[in-house]
């Protein structure tokens, strides 16, 4: 018995193992790349998405239109729910794109998942309930489409009592957004979820609909076809990437394909090039970005506020400096002219700094934005773009701006208006400046422990937000 035991512990060990080898895990990923340029033949011209973060992995990002970000556990049972946080509503504008001469309409979005099923929570119950919302909300709205379809989901995967549960809660997180300040789009056609998983190839027809075609890459079971030398077949491959990626990126990936495949590679030699590929990356452009760098900053609509990602070795230029009125780096350690430097980090560890720099931050803003003559603006800046400066824009939003946007610190009575705002500031208003972030900007994403940082600083008796007597 003990024996038996000691083999099966070996065996799982083993397949551990395997399952963290990169050589397995790019082999994979290269295999199941190919059927989704199969399905992206079959569906053409329907632009190409990637379900953050596994999905990037699947595709050259050059032949990527778009990203999204639909959470699984927004699909997990008894949890599940249409996030204003993660929105997604640019998809529309890819979905009902005006520069797509095709009556065939709306977009494949990629995915995998690593669990031993067909397809992802975030493809068999998200992006339903995202369709099934924004059909509902743009009828109500929009009074388009004239129809609204039922919720569709794999009903190979999905119960019907699930089903129903599920639609009972459609009509709640329709007023759920309707009540928000995110727009609501204007559908000219349904969205209709069409699922697909490998290695089957979908027929599309019908015009009467934005088909919104769900991929699941990697089959349940090793594939037949998979015969790659020393390489055993893992599904979702590109999930939990922390514990095999060394930091490769889908870009590094893509860009060092040919490399990183050669099947002459030993594991050691293979871990040693993707290292030096990091390395290198890191070196040149002072970080590893996960698809592409954003090269230009973004404005939150309304505002005189920026938001861009930059690395932590970034120069600005004089025409930069002159460009803004404030220019601030959250993960720059020093300070320059025109430029507030505050060497943060965004992990947890950096939790208790961003707390202490949070009023710093938007006293200097409101500040300056109150003595510029010259119309510019204040530019937010971090390494992902999205995590520190991200939370410190809803901080600077909340804090100086009223609900139409309209900046508090101007006139002789600035103060006054500014702490009456204050003082009735809710977390309403903090999650509805997030939503003015997250509609101008989709790779924006404070997590949820910053955005409980702001709310600590802005709101309730232990509030640090400046007041004025």
């Amino acid at each position: 018995m003990d024996l038996a035991r000691q083999e099966e512990r070996e065996a799982y060990k083993a397949l551990r193992r395997e399952n963290k080898d990169v050589w397995s895990r790019l082999a994979s990923i290269a295999h199941d790349a190919q059927y989704v340029e199969d399905v992206r033949g079959a569906c053409y011209p329907l632009p190409l998405v990637a379900n953050l973060r596994c999905g990037a992995w699947y595709t050259d990002p050059a032949h990527l239109v778009s990203t999204a970000y639909f959470k699984s556990t927004d699909g997990h049972m008894h949890q599940w729910d249409f996030s204003l946080k993660r929105a997604n509503l640019h998809l529309v504008h890819v979905i009902q794109s005006p520069d797509v001469d095709s009556a065939l309409t709306g977009c494949l979005i990629i995915d995998s998942t690593r669990r031993g099923k067909r397809y992802p929570d975030a493809l068999s119950k998200t992006v339903p309930i995202w369709c099934a919302v924004l059909n509902r909300a743009s009828h109500r709205v929009h009074a388009t489409p004239a129809l609204i379809p039922a919720l569709q989901v794999p009903l190979d995967q999905i119960s019907q009592s699930e089903q129903a549960q599920i639609e009972a809660r459609l009509d709640v997180w329709v007023d759920k957004l309707c009540a928000s300040d995110l727009p609501v789009p204007r559908l000219a056609k349904p969205l209709h979820p069409v699922f697909v998983h490998a290695p089957h190839i979908p027929t599309l027809s019908s015009d009467v609909q934005h088909h919104v075609v769900l991929v699941s890459v990697s089959p349940s079971l090793p594939p037949p076809s998979f015969r790659t030398m020393h390489a055993s077949y893992v599904q979702g491959a590109g999930d939990d990437h922390e514990a095999w990626a060394h930091g490769l990126t889908p870009r590094l990936f893509w860009r060092h394909k040919r490399q990183l495949m050669a099947p002459e590679l030993q594991r050691d030699e293979r871990i040693q090039l993707v290292c030096d590929i990091v390395k290198t990356e890191r070196e040149q452009a002072g970080q590893v970005a996960w698809l592409s760098s954003h090269d230009t900053a973004i404005q939150i609509e309304g505002t005189p506020i920026f938001i861009q990602a930059l690395p932590a070795t970034h120069m600005f230029s004089e025409r930069d400096r002159a460009s803004y009125a404030l220019i601030i780096h959250c993960a720059q350690p020093d300070t320059s002219p025109h430029v507030l430097g505050l060497g943060l980090d965004a992990s947890k560890r950096g939790l208790n700094a961003f707390s202490a720099a949070l009023p710093r931050v938007v006293d200097t803003v409101t500040d300056v934005l109150r003595k510029e003559a010259h119309g510019r603006g204040v530019l937010l800046c971090c390494t992902g773009g999205g995590q520190l400066s991200g939370a410190m824009v809803v901080a600077i939003l909340a804090a100086s701006f009223d609900r139409h946007r309209h900046f508090l610190g101007v006139g002789d009575d600035a103060y006054a208006r500014l702490t009456q705002h204050r003082r009735q500031l809710s977390k309403d208003d903090t999650q509805r400046r997030l939503q003015w972030l997250t509609t101008s900007w989709m790779h924006a994403s404070p997590s949820r422990a910053h955005l409980q940082r702001v709310n600590a600083y802005l709101l309730g008796p232990f509030r640090q937000v400046r007041l004025w007597t």
